[in-house]
């Protein structure tokens, strides 16, 4: 026997081996065949697309950022006038005129410690008008260097009464009443003398921040620095309930605009404690200057 036939014999057996186990297991398995055809014969998946709706791109496009730059500042004579009672309380808002009157000149009285003509000047010098060892004076405001505990120069400073001496204010304790006292410069103070307030027609010198002269009636008036014209008309006011002075007709018309127009800031509530801390008392046109419209006449 030749060697290529020695080579066939054993891959024939295996051959038939294999054959054979094939059948073997067809027999044992029975199923295997027609699984085979069950997944085969499987009904193809219908796969469906579904075409989206059209969409409005229009609609869908952000709308562009809004700018943020600063807006226009209103023009201030377009708004609406201030409240003269925003920010601050509100006494007896039952009461009006004489009543409210007399009820106000109780809390103007209440408290208050009179003081010395130099003790009412020494606190005005050196702790209620002076702000860094400089007093500035009502009128000119001019800023005078003086430190505490310094008596000012005759020339340099003197003692202003709103409400001039020789119209009610000479006897105590409305000489030393502080809510009515400022520094000035002399020679401004000789000036005013005791003028009522008004608005000159004809400015003396505009580079002033007073004037001096005739009103549309004639009559000498004085007319203070516009940023203090509520501060004074305030005090004006204090002053006639407090001590039941009547304030000319013409001059009261004067302070009640000066009032309305210069309404009360920071400056003059500090002003108003101070001296509070010194005199014990406060003007209630400061703490609420709604009154002045309830009042029909000072």
């Amino acid at each position: 026997m030749s060697t290529r036939t020695r080579l066939r014999i054993p891959f024939a057996l295996g051959f038939l081996v294999i054959i054979i186990g094939c059948l073997v297991l067809s027999r044992l398995l029975p199923g295997l065949p027609e699984r085979i055809p069950a997944v085969m014969d499987a009904p193809p998946i219908e796969i469906t697309t579904e075409i989206a709706p059209s969409v409005d791109r229009s609609a869908t496009i952000p709308a562009p950022l809004e700018s943020h730059s600063e807006p226009t500042p209103p023009d201030p004579e377009s708004l609406p006038p201030t409240s003269p009672d925003q920010g601050s309380v509100r006494f007896f808002p039952e009461l009006e005129n004489d009543e409210l009157r007399e009820r106000l000149a109780d809390i103007a009285e209440a408290g208050h410690r009179p003081l010395s003509y130099r003790k009412a000047r020494e606190a005005m010098y050196w702790t209620i008008d002076n702000r860094d060892d400089a007093v500035t004076t009502v009128y000119a405001l001019r800023p005078t260097p003086l430190e505490s505990g310094q008596w000012p120069r005759q020339q340099d400073l003197n003692c202003e009464h709103l409400w001039p001496q020789s119209k009610g204010a000479r006897g105590m304790p409305m000489k030393t009443d502080l809510i009515h006292l400022r520094p000035a410069v002399p020679r401004v103070n000789s000036i005013r003398s005791n003028h009522p307030f008004g608005e000159p027609v004809n400015e003396d010198d505009p580079s002033t921040p007073w004037h001096i002269g005739s009103d549309e009636h004639g009559k000498t008036v004085f007319q203070p620095p516009l940023g203090l014209r509520g501060d004074i008309s305030r005090s004006m006011f204090y002053f006639s309930v407090r001590y039941r002075e009547e304030i000319d007709p013409r001059q009261e018309t004067i302070l009640r605009s000066w009032h309305r127009m210069d309404p009360v800031d920071e400056r003059e509530r500090i002003r108003a404690d101070k001296i509070e801390s010194v005199q014990g008392n406060r003007n209630p046109f400061v703490d609420n200057p709604g009154s002045v419209d309830r009042i029909n006449d000072f």
